[in-house]
């Protein structure tokens, strides 16, 4: 078990009902604008929006991190969030007939993954407050595991009920979701100090977790890997899937949903055998990252290349399981190098660099495909693990855990 406070129980719980809600109400509102206008654009701008507001809120957080205690930040976020959610229920009661009513529906999306963006950094860094050094591999493993059963569960789980209740009933869950999230994020409790800055420091707040990870040459090698890898984790999104499985194994829609399924699975299974092994991954923090990504370079040519269904189901599965190793690693690697306000500002820009990354993969690659074919597309993303997993061999001095909290000056570039 872990050796954490009991604050680090209501975190985790807490993230995983407001992760498990934030699915159902995509799913909710994907389906509700659907039905009302046949229109698959006005149903893509919903996570698309989404998307563009996590990526701006990355840029906004270290402005509220900077002014409020993180707890408190989490907390009003999440209240914030559960009152639009409210409206949105309101919303879809009384129908989205109309132009003003769909505007409206995209501004409560907006503000929602504002809220979610500004709230997240805050959350993520509260981690080595709660828990012992010695076990953050373990407790970021156990995060993972929460966060891949929440999302494994709410597609299946949001479309069934989604067919039995609705989708005004499912708002109605979602909000309920949010509410007891809310109620367990409350009773969080970390030592940290209010601190107000005057006007002229805002620039500073903003370019302070950009300065963080670039004055570490820890961080700059992670980061950078971390853009070269999430650029290619753009293949596996739904619409190149899709190609995929009825170009390159020759199946119809059930295999896209089997290949989605096991990849969740995957992840899940993953996240119990890197929670089993924590102990012996902490001294090897870098050698994981290192083979998981030769792994993940590995695993992405086989599965461009089969032709067999089967394979490409096993394969997806098996994905899980360095990307999982790789994901908690780098996440410890982080939470070991800064400590309060300064790492959540690091998660900030962190995050900001992943959703933009991720969003202009998802363009490029779509292109990448179009143009020359899906295999071809998951051998160019092979190439790209090849290169982070280069970087990460030339800078494998400073990928290593840091357990007895070693001055930082011996990391600074």
């Amino acid at each position: 078990m872990i050796k954490a406070n009991r604050y680090f129980h209501f975190l985790w719980s807490g993230q995983t009902l407001a992760n498990l809600g934030d699915i159902l109400y995509i799913i909710c509102l994907i389906t509700l604008v659907y039905n009302e206008t046949g229109s698959v654009l006005h149903m893509a701008l919903i996570p698309f929006a989404k998307t563009m507001s996590l990526l701006v809120s990355g840029f906004l957080a270290p402005l509220f991190i900077e002014t409020y205690k993180r707890t408190s930040l989490l907390i009003h976020t999440l209240i914030l969030k559960t009152a639009l959610l409210f409206c949105l229920c309101l919303l879809g009661l009384f129908g989205i007939h109309t132009p003003t009513t769909f505007t409206l529906l995209y501004i409560l999306v907006v503000i929602i993954s504002l809220l979610e963006g500004l709230g997240n950094p805050a959350r993520r860094s509260m981690v080595p407050d709660l828990v012992e050094s010695s076990e953050l591999v373990k407790a970021n493993s156990f995060i993972s595991i929460a966060n891949q059963t929440s999302m494994l569960l709410s597609w299946p789980l949001g479309s069934v009920f989604l067919v039995l209740w609705g989708e005004q009933n499912m708002l109605w869950v979602t909000f309920g979701l949010f509410v007891v999230a809310t109620i367990l994020t409350a009773q969080i409790k970390v030592n940290e100090t209010e601190k107000v800055q005057p006007q002229d420091s805002k620039w500073k707040a903003m370019k302070e977790g950009w300065q963080l990870i670039f004055s570490s040459k820890k961080l700059t090698t992670l980061t950078v890997m971390d853009v070269l890898e999430n650029f290619g984790h753009g293949v596996w999104i739904a619409a190149i899937l899709y190609v995929y499985v009825e170009t390159a194994i020759g199946k119809g829609e059930a295999w896209w949903g089997y290949i989605n399924a096991s990849f969740f699975a995957g992840m899940m299974i993953a996240g119990l055998v890197v929670y089993r092994f924590s102990k012996k991954m902490e001294s090897h923090l870098g050698f994981v990252i290192m083979a998981s990504t030769v792994c993940l370079m590995l695993l992405n040519i086989w599965f461009g290349l089969t032709s067999s269904a089967w394979i490409a189901l096993f394969v997806s599965f098996t994905f899980g399981f360095p990307q999982m190793a790789r994901d908690v690693s780098q996440n410890t690697l982080i939470q070991e190098s800064y400590r309060d306000k300064q790492l959540a500002k690091v998660y900030a820009s962190h995050g900001t660099l992943v959703y933009g990354t991720f969003g202009i993969a998802t363009l490029l690659l779509g292109w990448f495909a179009e143009e020359f074919g899906v295999r071809e597309t998951y051998v160019l993303v092979s190439f790209l693990f090849l290169v982070s997993f280069s970087i990460a061999f030339m800078n494998r001095k400073v990928l290593h855990s840091d357990q007895t909290r070693v001055s930082l000056e011996q990391d600074l570039v």
